[in-house]
């Protein structure tokens, strides 16, 4: 597979991940933007242009990485506010877009987490290994979640074992994702040690997270040979994969990034 997430994992990689991540929801949501909505596609663009410009110095590992840190959460602040807005007009009915109220959310929740890891990284704080696992887990698992209910609406209805395969692995995240919010109350502070229930959990998250990794990679191979029926966006698959993947290293690693 040509597939690898191939950032690296030092703090100018990670700015540079979730600046990709961000630009190319921009990307993404810019294809559900009815032709009607001129203004909206037009906030849109420049959105993505102003993303796409700090995520190659990023990338290039350009300036400094405090002006850049800055730079990168005043502008996925800025697309986060535009899509509360849009998200706020499309529950009243009052723009046309085909990106479904829970896409929206998604993508502001992942803008909401960027800034957060932004913060943490400007802050030099020490995160202990446990708290790292509940809050990937408890954040991602949900992420992983709506990618598979992305992914099925976005299958056509005929293809019927794929749909079958999402459905079953979304119910899968989404029982996981509950098992992460429980034990996020179960395991309480101070967590100073890894309890063996915590890791185990851990474990089953790997694993499960390294197969959504794979499936995705072969989804994505199979819309790009057009051998699966589907409207989702070019290189959306990938777009996901390489989330999978920074789960699961985030929690071998034991960290937020």
């Amino acid at each position: 597979m040509g597939y690898m997430d191939n950032y690296e994992r030092d703090a100018y990689g990670i700015v540079a991940f979730w600046l990709r991540s961000n630009l190319e929801h921009g990307q993404f949501f810019d294809r559900e933007i009815s032709h009607h909505e001129l203004e909206l596609a037009r906030v849109n663009q420049s959105m993505v242009q102003n993303l796409a410009g700090i995520w190659q110095r990023a990338e290039q590992k350009q300036g400094d990485l405090t002006i850049l840190v800055n730079e990168s959460q005043q502008a996925i602040s800025e697309f986060q506010n535009f899509l509360t807005l849009g998200m706020g007009k499309a529950l009243r009915c009052q723009v046309i877009v085909s990106a479904p109220v829970a896409l929206m959310d998604h993508m502001i929740r992942e803008a909401e987490e960027s800034n957060n890891v932004f913060n943490l990284m400007k802050s030099g704080g020490h995160v202990l290994v446990s708290d790292s696992v509940l809050h990937e887990s408890s954040f991602w698992l949900r992420q992983m979640a709506d990618h598979l209910a992305f992914v099925q609406h976005y299958l056509d209805p005929t293809n019927y074992e794929l749909q079958d395969k999402v459905r079953g692995m979304t119910h899968k995240f989404e029982r996981l994702f509950l098992q992460a919010n429980a034990l996020n109350t179960i395991v309480r502070k101070p967590r100073t040690e890894m309890l063996p229930v915590l890791n185990a959990f851990r474990q089953m998250v790997i694993s499960e997270t390294k197969d959504l990794e794979k499936f995705k990679l072969e989804l994505d191979a199979l819309i790009k040979q057009c051998a699966a029926i589907t409207t989702a966006p070019p290189d959306l698959l990938e777009h996901l994969a390489r989330e999978a993947h920074h789960l699961w290293r985030n929690l071998e690693e034991g960290m937020i990034s």
